[in-house]
């Protein structure tokens, strides 16, 4: 028994904090297929956590993605208008190990050690509006740890990307 705690602490431990996995909500009444163009709406506050490089990288990852849906990017008059924005919170774990040592109930001379990691998520939303309505009609939120690393950031920026959209348009 106190094998299987000990396999299961090691792989708590070592398995990531948060497993990137997109979560899409949409409007139900909008009709999806009489939407052939979009446009950039004002830039949202909320992304200072980007820098300029990222940003672009972003801008260009949600057109990769649009175009691969036939949605054709226009200066003014788009079908559609879309946002991102990027929010940070902190994160903590907790992780315990011990030695396994010590009488029966527990009494004894057994180790524990407690480390805390905080880690910084990021969440990345992109709304999709119908510019004559002026209604959400889709939106596409996404989880993830930001590294240190720049790319390991691109890298879970398009990945993302890629799986809010691969639920565009919703069926």
């Amino acid at each position: 028994m106190k094998r299987l705690v000990l396999i299961l602490t090691l792989c708590c431990a070592t398995s990531p904090v948060v497993v990137p996995k997109a979560n899409v909500d949409f409007d139900h009444a909008s009709n999806f297929s009489c939407y052939h163009t979009y446009q950039w709406a004002a830039p949202s506050n909320n992304v200072e956590v980007l820098n300029q490089l990222m940003q672009s990288r972003l801008v260009g990852f949600v057109e990769e993605a649009l175009a691969a849906k036939q949605l054709k990017r226009v200066e003014k008059g788009g079908d559609l208008m879309v946002n991102f924005q990027m929010n940070t919170r902190e994160q903590t774990t907790y992780t315990t190990f011990g030695d396994g040592f010590g009488w029966d109930g527990g009494w004894g001379s057994g180790i524990a050690v407690t480390t805390e990691q905080v880690t910084t998520l990021g969440t990345l939303t992109v709304d999709v509006v119908d510019s004559r309505s002026k209604h959400l009609v889709f939106e596409g939120k996404s989880t993830a740890p930001i590294s240190a690393k720049p790319a390991h950031n691109t890298k879970r920026l398009a990945k993302a990307v890629s799986e809010i959209f691969e639920k565009y348009p919703p069926r």
